[in-house]
């Protein structure tokens, strides 16, 4: 089976070749055993190109004809060396893997294009099928078998290399993801011959909701212009024709010209036109190749670098990818040249495809070529580079060839619709010691996920040269600082490790090491490359090169991954938007307001540790569309909450997300047992505006995801204060000041029931229930039943059940004394209502301070001098009601118990056998039934006394205490006439 596929692919090889324009009629490979082909003739590009669109290096074509098997015409410098043979079997066992992993890669999406087009026919009634159906279907099926017997080849090829290289993580990743491959194919067989006509993946073709409407409504303006979602009936064949013999013309108008192509502009011209001045055929296209773009005056080098990419895909997996999103087309999906002059061009923005009508007019300079960009072909005018480009311009709304810029990673987005995905270098790119950044990547990784790309052909790939490494130098080497350049292959050889990239300039190409004309090449690399370095130090600068890995490393800063959809069997994109008003500006403290989703993985999911890919889009306006830097940084974390809506940002976090400016923020997740229902949370640092988005999900396994919906009734919202805040409980002797509520819950049933208190980031607070519904002082164990648990900064939630009965919920701040607003979020069926302090139902307050002294401080009853203690004296003139604190001040509070009685005078005396205890000696109240209290939260007292007497008040100490601070605050509904001791009224 192996020898029939080598086989077909050098068959296709050779095709290849009879398409591919290079500089001579001739050219022959690197190995002489191989017959010549005869090319097409195409001056703008070198004959030592050409070798490099074979896939198979000379190894592989020696395997293949094994001519020579000691490889003495080929090298004898590597056929007398035992190590150097090892390198070259194994680098023959990685071509064939590559090889293999192309062919799958290949057949399979081949496959599900087959079955797309299949379930699109069927719909959802799939319980008769016709005779004619029944034979697409085994059609599908073998599709699907031919994939899987060259993935399964693939893979033993794979875990013999594995086994040669001890099975390092990178090829270990590989295998798994293979394998899990293989069974997705293999279960939709089964599924096939079950009669399941219709794929499961059908989770993003639900119906959009009203809210997704306005969302893409809203999405569609970019500036005047609006883009609406692109739909298969919009691109029939009416809509490609005008009345008469009148060429269609934009109604939008022309796009304005760049300031380097006024000076060379002379008239805006159709193709026809053009064709006939420079006596070529106009057609929309005639070879798609990346060898044949040409960036001119326009400084769009992100987007033609993508152009480059996206037609080597195409080129090289014969599957339509630039092609397929021109309009009109014939029914076999081939983009037709229109006479009329109207095209529609399908590119994707802010999260959905949309439709991009143009004209055909473009500008030409006096000798009417082309002064954007476009092909190199000599006898065709080719229109897809130059419509595809005018398309791309349009869409940015400024309706402007002075293109700001932006990166190849959006900009393979627009043109594709692939997954984009950004890397980082991180430490070890340079050899400093500086530490791995959290968004960085380590390079030996960036290069596995490369060369993995390429050898499964499921990533178009870009980079960017680092914008640190001066003009100067970057001129030595002939690099362009902050420029996109194409990424056509990658390499792991016996030499080392290489990348083939291209300059969509087609010109000035690298001229550092492994350049054209530099001296490191060597006979041995050349073949292993496949790459005639000697011809090519003969041929025109054309933007292509071959640079190695370290050098890649040292000048390129970050690389762009779009990762091909149909990878993914599984999909659901939702599209939202994000209020400015709904929650904090930074939401660093609290995340409960942040737009929130439920992911469910499937059992099988968790199984085969399928990963998902997580792509949070930012819809853009013409602002950042002109190239102005966006304000907006956004990312998506994932939680393992069980399903709750998450508070605190930093509690459960299973993936912290990276904020970005950039639209496109991708996050992967590997499905774990440990992790059965996650939260995909939103976030955004200091959030400017509101914003729209779109958020998608893709997954080799089935999933669950949706919009977290509260279970919670009776929404409803608390606005209070401290004024000011009493502290900590335990800590604090002024606790009891905190705002308290009485919380009531009805019925015979407990309730689920979340609150929270949001405030100054600079306060740490707490919020907790304890029973009664009456004020306390302090809270302990025993009466707490539900807590936000540790005083948090700005943020306390306090969430859990609640028993039918009456409880109260204090709010506190960790320190006293602060006076700041605070708002309470409620979800569940409660009753609140504040419980107020005592100084505001009593009309009157009077305060104390005072010292206890060696004198005044003698302790209790128990030391026999208790009448001796600091007390303070009144009247009252008719009957009434007191309340009464006393508390300790200073740090010394914690380990002093204390009491406060109040005793009815009798002859105006205070019997000197009074005691805090007992009904004796005229007492008519006292602080925790006489008991002495830790002195932390303070004591109270509530009694009632008689009209036209007179009371005296004793503080004291449970031991005899000297230097002790105290503070005694009465509240009554009768006024008091202070006789001893300096009782000051304050209200």
């Amino acid at each position: 089976m192996i020898q029939e596929n080598i086989q077909k692919y050098n068959a296709r090889v050779e095709e290849l070749y009879q398409q591919l324009p290079v500089a001579c009629a001739e050219a022959k490979l690197v190995d002489d055993d191989v017959q010549e082909c005869r090319i097409e003739k195409d001056d703008s590009v070198p004959l030592a190109i050409a070798n490099l669109v074979v896939e198979e290096d000379w190894e592989v074509m020696a395997e293949a004809k094994d001519d020579d098997p000691d490889g003495s015409e080929r090298g004898s410098s590597i056929s007398g060396d035992a190590d150097a043979k090892e390198l070259q079997r194994r680098h023959k066992q990685r071509q064939e893997q590559r090889r293999l992993g192309n062919l799958a890669s290949t057949a399979l999406t081949e496959a599900l294009t087959q079955d797309e087009q299949l379930c699109q026919k069927v719909g959802e009634d799939d319980s008769n099928p016709s005779n004619a159906l029944k034979e697409e279907v085994k059609d599908v099926s073998n599709a699907y078998l031919e994939a899987a017997q060259l993935y399964l080849e693939s893979l033993k090829v794979m875990e013999s290399s594995a086994k040669d290289n001890n099975l390092a993580a990178g090829r270990s990743n590989n295998l798994v993801a293979v394998k899990n491959r293989v069974e997705e194919v293999l279960d939709r067989v089964e599924q096939l011959k079950a009669g399941k006509l219709v794929s499961s993946n059908n989770n993003d073709k639900k119906s959009l909701t009203k809210e997704e409407i306005e969302v893409l409504k809203i999405s569609s303006r970019i500036g005047t212009k609006t883009f609406m979602p692109f739909v298969d009936s919009d691109v029939n064949a009416r809509a490609f024709t005008t009345l008469g013999e009148q060429e269609y013309e934009d109604p939008d108008g022309l796009l304005k010209l760049s300031d380097s192509q006024k000076r060379h502009f002379h008239k805006w011209a159709r193709p026809s036109e053009i064709a006939q001045r420079q006596r070529k055929h106009a057609c929309m296209y005639h070879t798609i190749s990346p060898y044949t773009i040409k960036q001119t005056l326009v400084t769009d080098c992100s987007f033609i670098a993508s152009l480059c990419i996206a037609a080597s895909y195409e080129r090289r997996f014969r599957k339509r990818l630039v092609t397929a999103i021109i309009y009109p087309q014939n029914k076999k999906g081939t983009p037709l040249y229109n006479e009329c002059g109207k095209y529609v061009v399908k590119l994707w923005l802010n999260g959905v495809a949309r439709r991009v009508i143009i004209d055909d007019r473009l500008p030409v300079d006096r000798n009417y070529n082309l002064i954007c960009s476009h092909t190199t072909n000599n006898t065709h005018l080719e229109l897809w580079v130059s419509l595809l480009e005018k398309a791309f311009l349009k869409l940015t709304g400024a309706m402007s060839y002075a293109f700001p810029g932006s990166n190849s990673g959006i900009d393979l987005y627009s043109l594709t619709g692939w997954i984009p995905e950004r890397l980082y270098f991180g430490d070890g790119k340079t050899g400093k010691s500086r530490g791995m950044e959290e968004h960085e990547t380590p390079p030996e990784r960036i290069f596995q996920r490369l060369n993995s790309a390429f050898s499964f052909g499921d990533c178009l790939t870009t980079a960017s040269v680092s914008e640190q490494i001066g003009e100067a130098e970057a001129e030595s080497v002939g690099l362009v600082t902050q420029h996109a350049y194409g990424i056509l292959d990658v390499k792991e050889v016996s030499s080392g490790r290489f990348i083939f990239m291209k300059n969509p300039w087609s010109s000035k190409g690298w001229k550092g090491r492994f350049s054209p004309h530099d001296g490191n090449w060597a006979e041995k690399i050349g073949r292993e490359l496949g790459y005639d370095y000697e011809k090519a130090r003969t041929c025109a600068d054309t933007g292509l090169f071959w640079i190695c890995w370290d050098d890649f490393k040292k000048y390129f800063t970050s690389v762009h991954l779009n990762w091909n959809p149909a990878l993914f069997k599984y999909k659901y994109t939702t599209h939202g938007y994000w209020d400015k008003n709904a929650g904090p500006n930074n939401d660093k403290f609290c995340v409960d307001e942040n737009p929130q989703y439920i992911l469910i993985p499937s059992e099988e999911s968790i199984q085969r540790k399928a990963t998902f890919y997580i792509l949070l889009t930012r819809h853009v306006d013409l602002n950042e569309q002109r190239g102005n830097e966006s304000n907006d940084f956004l990312t998506t974390f994932v939680y393992n909450n069980n399903g709750r809506r998450v508070i605190y940002p930093h509690e459960n976090v299973v993936v912290n997300g990276i904020f970005s400016s950039n639209p496109h923020v991708l996050i992967r997740l590997d499905a774990s047992n440990r992790q059965k229902v996650l939260n995909l949370i939103l976030r955004q640092y200091k959030k400017q505006r509101s914003i729209t988005y779109s958020l998608s999900v893709y997954c080799t396994s089935n999933f669950s995801f949706g919009t977290l919906q509260d279970k919670g009734v009776n929404k409803f919202k608390l606005t209070g204060g401290w004024n000011p805040s009493g502290g900590t409980s335990g800590r604090s002797g002024m606790f009891f000041q905190n705002p308290q509520y009485r919380v009531e819950v009805s019925g015979n049933k407990p309730i689920e029931m979340s609150a929270t208190l949001k405030t100054n980031p600079q306060l740490s607070v707490n919020l907790s229930f304890v029973k009664g519904g009456k004020r306390v002082d302090y809270i302990t164990k025993d009466n707490e039943v539900v807590s936000s648990g540790d005083y948090r900064g700005a943020v306390a939630a306090a969430r859990g059940k609640l028993q039918p009965g009456v409880y109260t919920m204090i709010a506190s701040t960790w320190n006293a004394g602060e006076t700041v607003q605070f708002v309470i979020n409620f979800e569940g069926a409660l009753k609140i209502a504040e419980i107020k302090q005592e100084k505001d139902m009593m009309p009157h307050s009077y305060t104390w301070a005072g010292r206890w002294t060696h004198e005044t401080g003698v302790g209790c009853a128990n030391y026999g001098r208790y009448a001796e203690n600091m007390r303070i004296e009144f009247e009252v003139g008719s009957a009434g009601e007191i309340f009464g604190r006393l508390g300790v001040v200073g740090s010394r509070s914690r380990g002093i118990a204390i009491n406060a009685s109040v005793f009815e005078m009798r002859d105006g005396m205070l019997d000197s056998r009074a005691s805090s205890v007992g009904k004796t000696c005229g007492l008519v109240g006292s602080s925790n039934e006489g008991i002495y209290k830790n002195a932390s939260g303070g004591v109270t007292f509530h009694l009632r006394v008689k009209p036209n007497a007179r009371y005296a008040c004793v503080v004291s100490t449970f031991e005899p205490e000297t230097g002790v601070d105290f503070v005694l605050d009465l509240h009554s509904n009768v006024k008091l006439a202070s006789v001893v001791g300096g009782l000051k009224k304050v209200k």
